[in-house]
């Protein structure tokens, strides 16, 4: 806690100088003039952006002077519709991909007074980018169901192909545990923010956001084996002063949730605050269908501040925070004996940032950025060495106490001329780490003997507490150099990025090129893809003091030989893809792809506490194919399909975490496993219907099952032994016996209505089925380095909103 409470002071002292720079931005803007056939300023005009794919929608009047302005526009593909009385509508398809400003001169046609004038309207669904990616709308994630909106940003991932589900809101990608970073506004987080160790992104913040699966651009580092990319809610042009709403929710398990949101501006000035709280007693996944132990609260707050100043800068500054205070789930057995574990977890989040125009089509982005992020974990009650009985924890008593921050400074320059846009800048973070870690193990039967060098314990002498308290800080520096060009149905993306990451004993340095190509057929509308990323993904820094350290080593080894150290992971991923747009009613993407890396980065779970360690083993192999579909909206239904196959093999040996000199985990040097990440079938259909105030939805997704540990484990063990029915076993071609969780199908089923009131009021009432045929299942069992989770049961969620 204090370490929360000072990190919240540096943001204060850091908001204090506000003015030295800012974010780089992550969206784009639209200006231009519309003027009829004899070039005078048409007033009055309607202009509309869409997407109609991500189901973006933005709506604009022009002045007096024909002149309009769309702020804060999510890079992506649009339709423009332009309407005035007595002319012709005016269409035309545009690409955005560019902080720089794109400007229009739009002119539209006199309407013949005595004839019905018939526009040709042609929507292109295929975007002619060598990025393999999906554009997520809020329009489509404020409908999310769930029973605590603020911690649905991992059900809103989920919507695309390649990202398998897990318990507490992880997942895995592509055969990665889930290094992904997440850049909100120009700012990335490559920090875990998940709910067991972190406090979650609240979807409520964003606008849209655009998950990046393959083409990876050169601008992006840190853990890029995907890129969600970021648009915040901004105020910046609305014409309301002020605006927001007020909601309410509750769900099964005394689940309850508040969310309030402000929004305002004007043509130079914007802003947006958004706050959540909420309350479960079922706030994680647990370990049992029981839910033992498991209430949670949690609240944040963010805002982002919007500047234009004069012509050429804008400035933008954003700071967020948040706190979490949770259970740790309990087994039968500790349950039995009155466990009763609890964890704090705090954040405070600040960026600033700074965007200069040299021209229309050249530009300066400066930023700064803080995180500064706290966990902690407390034991039932103290315990001392010597101890003869550990008392209510079982079968380890544990303390924890980790603190981690991200200073991070970066520039980039970006120029645009024609068809070709050039990127370059310089990136550099740190990650100040100290953590705090004792341990103690309560239960005799859990240690090789009274010799055992990490757990020594007989119950004679008294049992022993390992004490753990060291720190370091790693850093990233960075460059890189982004080159875009598009010429005729060609488009290249050529990159090349520059690491140099500093562990604790080493420094690592990757040049990284990334290449991708597209060639589009116009007659029929079909993309080819082909791509290449070299990729260096740092090591997760929670808890690698631990996992690196030599005190550590030497005494499970009883050795004084060097101690491996958690180098990042380095990967060749490749991917050949197609894009098929059918009609002008929906769009097919196709993708296969194929992995390999080294020092293949995962973590290993300490039982049901949250705790988890970087561990890395020797080399990876991964491949599997993604499919998804969309439709636009036609008659107020819509629908999409994501379903992707992943194979993933790790080789041993493992090093970090608790049981790296361990060599009976995986087997010899260069035996091959499964981990937990390899998942034959994923699939999630989506089905809606939205007409006036109205909408209604079905989302249904089917789930194969991750590897599982051995059942036969679990006999005669109260507190797995539950799973066992959960679990099938399998003959695997690869790895011979094997076992895995048995599939399951979860349908989530909701519907809302929004009426207007007066004015710009409107309410908003839903309700969300989760798991609407209440099916059992398990996210994993057993799994060495995930552990025993289970699915949520049905669950009615209702919520109440009010915008003003």
């Amino acid at each position: 806690m204090r370490r929360f409470f000072a990190s919240s002071r540096i943001l204060v002292a850091l908001a204090g100088a506000s003015l030295l720079t800012a974010a780089a931005p992550a969206s784009g803007r639209l200006a231009g003039r519309v003027r009829d056939e004899q070039g005078q300023p048409v007033a009055k005009a309607q202009v509309r952006l869409e997407n109609r794919v991500s189901g973006f929608r933005a709506t604009v009047v022009t002045d007096e002077k024909g002149l309009f302005q769309l702020y804060n526009v999510p890079f992506s593909d649009y339709h423009l519709e332009v309407q005035a009385p007595g002319l012709q509508e005016l269409h035309q398809n545009l690409s955005l991909h560019s902080p720089l400003p794109m400007d229009l001169d739009l002119r539209m046609a006199s309407a013949a007074p005595s004839a019905t004038v018939v526009v040709q309207d042609h929507v292109t669904l295929v975007e002619a980018q060598p990025a393999a990616h999906l554009d997520i709308d809020q329009s489509s994630i404020q409908k999310i169901p769930a029973a605590l909106e603020s911690q649905a940003m991992a059900s809103v991932l989920l919507q695309t192909p390649g990202f398998i589900q897990d318990e507490n809101g992880r997942f895995h990608f592509r055969g990665s545990h889930g290094q992904v970073t997440y850049v909100v506004d120009g700012v990335p987080i490559t920090d875990q923010v998940q709910a067991t160790f972190s406090n979650t992104l609240d979807p409520s913040d964003v606008e849209s956001m655009e998950v990046i699966t393959g083409g990876v651009s050169a601008e992006y580092g840190g853990k890029p084996a995907a890129v969600v990319n970021i648009t915040s809610k901004s105020g910046l042009g609305m014409a309301r002063p002020f605006g927001g709403d007020v909601s309410f929710g509750l769900s099964r398990f005394n689940t309850r949730e508040l969310g309030m949101s402000a929004r305002g501006g004007t043509a130079t000035f914007g802003y947006f605050v958004n706050g959540s709280a909420s309350a479960s007693d079922r706030f994680l996944d647990p370990v049992n269908f029981e839910n033992l132990h498991n209430h949670g609260t949690s609240d944040s707050v963010s805002s982002r501040f919007d500047w234009l100043l004069g012509a050429s800068d804008m400035l933008r500054f954003s700071v967020s925070g948040g706190t979490t205070r949770r259970d740790v789930v309990n087994l039968a057995s500790q349950q039995a004996a009155g466990q009763n574990q609890r964890v704090f977890n705090g954040d405070a989040n600040l960026s600033l940032g700074w965007t200069h125009l040299f021209s229309a089509d050249r530009s300066l982005d400066a930023a700064i950025y803080y995180r500064g992020s706290s966990a902690r974990l407390d034991p039932t009650r103290d315990l001392q060495p010597g101890f003869s009985n550990g008392g209510p924890d079982t079968p380890f008593w544990l303390r924890s106490d980790r603190w981690l921050d991200n200073q991070g400074a970066q520039a980039s320059y970006t120029q645009r001329d024609g068809g070709n846009t050039l990127k370059t800048g310089l990136q550099f973070v740190r990650y100040p780490l100290h953590e705090r870690f004792d341990l103690a193990i309560t239960d005799p039967s859990q240690v090789s003997g009274p010799t055992d060098p990490l757990y020594p314990y007989t119950a004679a002498g008294g049992g022993h507490i390992l004490r753990f308290a060291e720190g370091f800080a790693p850093s990233l520096a960075s460059a890189f150099l982004q080159d875009d060009l598009k010429k005729g149905p060609w488009a290249f993306s050529m990159g090349l990025r520059f690491d140099s990451y500093k562990g604790r004993n080493f420094t690592q340095n990757q040049l990284q090129p990334r290449l991708g190509l597209t060639y589009t057929v116009p007659t029929t509308h079909t993309l080819l893809r082909a791509v290449y990323d070299r990729l260096l993904i740092t090591p997760e820094n929670e808890n690698l003091a631990f996992s690196t350290s030599q005190t550590i080593w030497s005494l499970v080894t009883q050795s004084s030989t060097p101690a491996p150290q958690l180098r990042g992971e380095t990967q060749d991923s490749y991917l050949l893809g197609l894009d098929q747009q059918l009609g002008e009613v929906a769009r097919v993407s196709l993708d296969y792809w194929w992995k390999q890396s080294r020092n293949a980065a995962d973590n290993s779970q300490f039982l049901n506490t949250g705790i988890l360690f970087p561990i890395s083993a020797w080399k990876g192999r991964f491949h599997g194919m993604d499919l998804r579909v969309d439709t636009v909206p036609i008659h107020g239904w819509s629908g999409y399909l994501s379903a992707g196959t992943v194979r993933t093999l790790f080789y041993s040996p493992t090093v970090g975490g608790l049981d790296s000199a361990n060599p009976t985990i995986n087997g010899p040097a260069g035996t091959p496993y499964l981990i937990d990440h390899d998942q034959k079938l994923t699939a999630q259909l989506g089905l809606s219907y939205e007409q006036g105030g109205f909408f209604a939805q079905a989302v249904g997704r089917y789930d194969s099952g991750l590897e599982a540990g051995n059942p036969a484990a679990a006999l005669g063990n109260p507190d797995y032994a539950f799973g066992i029915p959960y679990v099938r076993t399998e003959w695997d071609s690869l790895v011979g016996l094997n076992y895995r969780v048995k599939s399951r199908t979860v349908l989530d089923l909701n519907a809302g209505q929004t009426w207007k009131l007066a004015g710009e009021r409107k309410l908003s009432v839903g309700l969300d089925l989760l798991n609407a045929t209440d099916e059992k299942g398990l996210y994993n069992f057993m799994s060495t380095f995930g552990g025993t989770h289970v699915i949520p049961p049905r669950t009615l969620a209702m919520r109440v909103k009010l915008a003003f």
